[in-house]
């Protein structure tokens, strides 16, 4: 069976939708879907942090230490410095040579020759890895641009209860910010069970005009940025609805929660 690769996934994690062959696959591989939801979850805890004074961090020193020794890669040389975001480089083409090489290490090693393939899961560990870096060290990112934003253009905002199309689903929104640093949060408890994912609209009163803003993380939150371009005036009611992945970007008719939004 061929998997998914790990730079779909990694797409898929930050809320673009999948092919129809990778959807297919998603439904009847428990690997490829398990990789998803664990990106998934990285994806939400860089979206986390709620208040406006978090900075952005700097990943540890270690870290691609860490990968480097779980991969049984050849370590930078001490006091080397690495930059964020950039993993570190392979072992050199001559340094690969000497590796397998049994005369110069003094001992025969007739499998030393042949330098092993990363499995799949250290592949995995490796995009686990640089996309939770590239989720909490790259500023102005589509993910983390909120982030990074002047607390003076941003105001505290009132939550406004969505109606409930759904008699177990609850749903809260509210806007912040304004021009071009404007944001959309929204809340969802009581999500139902679904193979497929969660999608907030921005719609006209008359439900007739509509805009995909963005996925709802695993845990039924989304802090989205709305393009200055959108008329908010016109693009006055949220909706927040259950869309299969089948590669087409429609509204699928199947809304959970919906109503004007705070702010």
């Amino acid at each position: 069976m061929k998997h998914t690769d790990e730079g779909t996934l990694a797409l898929m994690a930050l809320g673009e939708l999948p092919s129809g062959s990778d959807d297919l696959h998603l439904r009847t591989c428990p690997a490829c879907r398990g990789e998803l939801e664990a990106l998934r979850r990285v994806v939400t805890a860089a979206r986390a942090p709620e208040s406006e004074d978090i900075g952005l961090l700097q990943p540890p020193a270690e870290l691609w230490t860490g990968i480097a020794t779980e991969l049984a890669l050849t370590r930078a040389p001490a006091g080397a410095v690495t930059a964020v975001g950039e993993a570190p480089d392979a072992v050199p083409a001559e340094k690969e040579e000497r590796v397998g090489s049994p005369a110069e290490r003094g001992a025969p090693t007739p499998r030393a020759a042949r330098r092993p393939l990363l499995s799949r899961r250290a592949r995995f560990s490796v995009v686990l890895a640089a996309c939770a870096a590239l989720l909490g060290a790259t500023a102005g990112s589509a993910v983390t641009w909120w982030v990074t934003r002047g607390a003076g253009e941003t105001a505290a905002a009132r939550t406004r209860a969505l109606d409930s199309l759904r008699p177990a689903s609850t749903g809260y929104a509210s806007l912040r910010g304004t021009g071009a640093h404007r944001s959309l949060t929204v809340q969802v408890k009581g999500l139902p069970m679904t193979s497929g994912y969660f999608e907030v609209w921005l719609m006209d009163r008359s439900h007739t005009k509509l805009v995909s803003m963005g996925a709802l993380d695993p845990d039924g939150k989304a802090v989205l940025p709305v393009p200055e371009n959108i008329d908010l005036r016109e693009y006055s009611v949220v909706d927040v609805s259950v869309q299969p992945y089948n590669g087409k970007p429609d509204h699928s008719g199947k809304s959970i929660v919906r109503g004007p939004y705070a702010g």
